[in-house]
């Protein structure tokens, strides 16, 4: 298993492929500010969309992309 703090680096090449499933935005890393601003532990790997409005957890090296599991800030 994974770690959560694992390295998204190897997720980059595909991120130009990959969609929020809510807006159709891109997706891209999330930082530690992004992250603390939906309240979600800095540690957790996670992707966000350009915009901003929605938060996907990645669980096991696995980005969780369907609409019910983004994370929205409070």
């Amino acid at each position: 298993m994974m770690s959560a703090t694992q390295n998204l680096d190897w997720l980059e090449p595909f991120l130009v492929k990959l969609r929020c499933p809510n807006t159709h935005e891109a997706l891209r890393v999330a930082s530690a500010d992004e992250k603390a601003r939906f309240g979600a532990a800095v540690e957790l790997p996670a992707l966000v969309n350009a915009g901003g409005t929605h938060l996907y957890p990645v669980v096991a090296g696995i980005p969780h992309l369907l609409p019910g599991s983004a994370m929205v800030p409070p």
